[in-house]
Order: structure tokens, then sequence, then C-alpha cells
């Protein structure tokens, strides 16, 4: 067995890095969040957030992403290092003070279960947000028999599992209506003033029941964080997917693959928090002034106007397929990353390789038929988002610490991240507890959620 492990330690090889200017050809899984962080928090949440309330809560899609980029990059690079997704290194942290259990191992795991139970809901309402496109585009049917459509559209393709050719499509709606956005604000010209101001932090306590479910999904939210190690760990980058144990010349490929790691999530954090900005800023500017809010069974209508302004019906039609390619794949994205970490939490996964195919299938059938139930029975899709993206802001401070910690204990020194990206993902942590106590004290003192 031992003349085995040399041999494979001889033999197997972590792939070389790219160099120079081919490392952009290698931006694969920061492209892929970056992607599909253009979703519910920008063209709903943003959106909202503008419309209500101006450029006032401008600053905090900004810092979110700013706190959330040190998350993101540990669960990233514990992957890259070990070849092991973050779902089963958390799985294997237990709590002790002194000799008492305090959490045994897998404790981490139940709290993915109840976040799973909620996002239910949650997806429930992007499937309402997007009927409620579909009825603007064809309200010959009901907003909700749409809904109901779609989430069986996306339930035969993620069962068939062929879904690239969409997801394409759905890249180039994304684009058209991301440019009819920039053009609108443009068009606008916001005062320069109003945009400083906004720049500004400022939290009064009617805003939190926005600004919650926005810093939570802007970029991504916490099961997003950990997504983000799942789709490295696909990738094949250092480590990533492999059960070798590295040479030394694999080490030093492991480093620079950190680093690619790294740089990708730092270019597309950028890209998504100008898309978020942007959505935003064209809710305060075209909106707001038309004292037009998105939701229910008109957002789709009322996200139209954004195009409407300056094209017409036909901006207005177009933007629209815009919206519907993002929600539409935010959904596809979102169902099937949450069977691979629901897949994940069962701990069937053979070895470090594809998901069990089995019981995501099932997880799938009863994520659709819930989901469903969910949008027939509440048909309140803004509720429906903002609870469950407040249920997964209060994760996301969980898993700051455990990342921080599978970082520091599982892996060897030489790949273990630097004491400043410790200290900032302390800090983010600190910055999320802040926010969810704020939220707490408000619908304490009655500041409900929308309906």
């Amino acid at each position: 067995m031992e003349n085995m492990a040399i041999q494979a330690e001889s033999t197997a090889r972590v792939q070389e890095p790219p160099r120079g200017w081919r490392r952009m050809v290698a931006l694969g899984p920061g492209i892929v969040w970056a992607a599909s962080s253009v979703g519910v928090a920008e063209v709903v949440f943003a959106t909202r957030a503008g419309a209500i309330f101006g450029m006032l809560l401008l600053w905090s899609p900004i810092v979110s992403l700013f706190m959330k980029y040190f998350i993101t990059e540990l669960m990233g690079r514990y992957t890259v290092a070990s070849g092991e997704n973050v779902v089963s290194a958390f799985s294997r942290i237990e709590v002790k003070i002194g000799k008492f259990m305090i959490l045994p191992k897998g404790w981490i795991l139940w709290l993915f279960w109840i976040l799973f139970i909620f996002s239910i809901a949650g997806m429930g309402g992007i499937a309402l947000a997007v009927g409620s496109t579909l009825f603007a585009l064809a309200p010959g049917i009901s907003y909700v028999v749409w809904s109901i459509v779609t989430l069986l559209v996306v339930g035969t393709i993620l069962f068939i599992g062929s879904y690239k050719a969409l997801e394409d499509a759905s890249r180039i709606l994304i684009a058209v209506m991301v440019i009819f956005v920039i053009y609108a604000i443009v068009e606008t010209a916001p005062p320069f003033k109003s945009v400083l101001a906004g720049l500004v932090p400022s939290v009064p306590p009617e805003s939190l029941r926005e600004l919650i479910p926005l810093l939570g999904w802007a970029g991504a939210g916490a099961i997003g964080t950990v997504w983000f190690s799942m789709w490295t760990q696909a990738s094949g980058r250092g480590m990533a997917g492999k059960s070798f144990i590295p040479g030394s010349a694999d080490r030093g490929r492991i480093k620079e693959w950190i680093k690619i790691n790294r740089s990708d999530l730092i270019i597309n954090t950028v890209i998504a928090g100008i898309l978020t900005c942007g959505f935003l800023i064209a809710g305060a500017v075209i909106l707001n002034p038309l004292h037009v809010v998105p939701e229910g069974e008109g957002m789709g209508n009322d996200l139209a106007k954004i195009a409407g302004q300056d094209f017409g019906k036909t901006g207005e039609v177009i933007f629209l397929l815009g919206v519907f390619g993002t929600l539409f794949s935010t959904l596809l994205a979102d169902i099937d990353g949450l069977c691979r970490v629901a897949t994940g939490a069962l701990g069937l996964r053979k070895g470090k390789g594809e998901i069990n195919k089995k019981p995501y299938r099932i997880f799938l059938l009863i994520y659709l038929v819930f989901a469903g139930a969910f949008a027939l029975l509440i048909q309140a899709p803004v509720f429906m988002l903002q609870i469950t993206a407040g249920v997964d802001t209060v994760l996301l401070p969980v898993i700051a610490v455990l990342g921080i910690y599978v970082c520091t204990k599982f892996l060897p020194k030489e790949f273990r991240p630097g004491r400043f990206s410790v200290v900032m993902t302390c800090i983010a942590a600190a910055f999320f507890i802040f926010f969810i106590i704020l939220l707490i004290s408000a619908m304490a003192s009655g500041v409900k959620f929308s309906m």
C-alpha cells in the first residue's frame, strides 16, 4: 500500500497554471458566480431600493460585496488547496467547551437543511417573478400559471442535465438588459452630488426590510459562497476534484492556482458591484420619480419602465426578455445549487468527484413540488424573497467563521490565508451580525416585510 501511495504521488500531477495573458482565459468559477449573481438582488432588491429610497442605499451593495469577497475567497482557496468542497469539510467540525460537547460533527448540515427548507419559498418567489415577466409579455395567462410552467421547465432541464445552450442564451439576454440599464442611467444623468451622498452609509429603520435582503444577496448569499467552492471543485483548478498527495512541484502549482482563483474572484466581484449599483441607480432616477415600486403581478411591467422611458413599447419588450433571461437563469442555477448542497450534505458523494444523481433528482422533485405550492398559496413574490434572503443572511457569519477554521486548521501552512485575509473575514462576520441585530430590533419595533 505504501508503494502504491508513493507511485500515486509521483505520477499524479496538478495541472500547470496558465501564464501571462492566458490567465484571462482561465477565469471560470468567478464568472459563473458573477453571472449567477445578476439576478434577484439586482433586478428586484436593488431596483426596489432605488425606487423607494432613491440613492440612500447605494453604499450597501459596494460594502456587502467587499465583505463577501474575503468569505468567498476562503471557500475557493480551501478547495483549490485540498481538492475537497467546503460542505464536506464543515461536516467534520465539532464544537466543544472543555470536555463538554456543544455541537457534534455534522451540526452545520442541520443549518443547511433549515436554509434548504426556507429557500423553497424563495424559489417560489423567483418563479412568481419570472411569471410576472411572462405575464407582462403575454397577459392572457395568469402570472401564477406562468410561474408553475416555469418550474416545470426548470425541473425538466435539470433532470436531463443539459442546459449549456440555454445558459448561453440567458447570458445574451442579461447583456441586453444591462445595456438598457446603462443607457438609461447615462441618458438620465443622475446628479453627481446625490450619487456621492448615497455612498455615505445611512440606515433609516424603515429601510431595513429592503436593506437586509440586498446586503445578503448582493453578489451571492451564504449558500452562494458555498457554491463557489463547488464550482471551483468542478473547474479542476489545483487540487480541485483530486485526491492524491501533491509533490513539491505540485505545491508550487497549487499556490499559483490560488492566486488565479483570487484574481478571478476580484474581477468578477467588481463586475457584480457595478451591475448592482447600476440597477439601484436606475430605480432611483427612473422609477422613484414615477412613484413606481416593482412588486406582485405587476413587477414585470414596473421593471419594463426602465427601458420604456426612452425606447417605448419595443424597448420594454426587449428589456423584459432580458429580465426573463436573468431571473430564469437565476432560478435554474439556484435550484441546481441548492439540490447539490443538499446532496453533498448527505455525504453520499463518491470520493471528490461528481454528485450522486439519484438523491439529487429526489431533492429536485421535492423542491419543485413545494416551490410550486408556495407560489400557488402565497402569491407574494417580494415577501417570499425577502424572508429567504433574510434567513440566508443570518447564515453568512457562520460560513465566514467556518471558512477561517477549515483554512487555518485543515490546510497545510503554505496554503493558509494571510493574517489580513483572516482579520477581514472576521470583520465581515461582525458586519453581517450587526445588521442582523438591527433587523431583529426593527422587527421587534413593528417594521414588517413587504407583501
